[in-house]
């Protein structure tokens, strides 16, 4: 299975574009982290989510849901 975007985020980065994604910041958390996600195009300047970052985890769930509803037997 291909690598997608999202699994080759660090933990603790996948961890920062949840917070985003439910609303919260990135107030007080590491400075290296928020830049790498700034480098790789998934936050704007202003520590908040942009389209890409978006899209990134948008993926990354629904391929989640997916492969729950493929261990519960249910049709995908």
């Amino acid at each position: 299975m291909p690598a997608t975007p999202w699994d080759e985020l660090t933990r603790s980065e996948q961890r920062l574009l949840i917070r985003l994604f439910g609303g919260g910041s990135l107030r007080n958390q590491n400075a290296v982290e928020i830049e790498g996600l700034r480098r790789r195009g998934l936050i704007d300047d202003d520590k908040n989510l942009n389209m890409s970052g978006l899209l990134v985890f948008t993926l990354a769930l629904r391929d989640q849901q997916a492969a729950a509803r493929r261990r519960a037997g249910l049709a995908v």
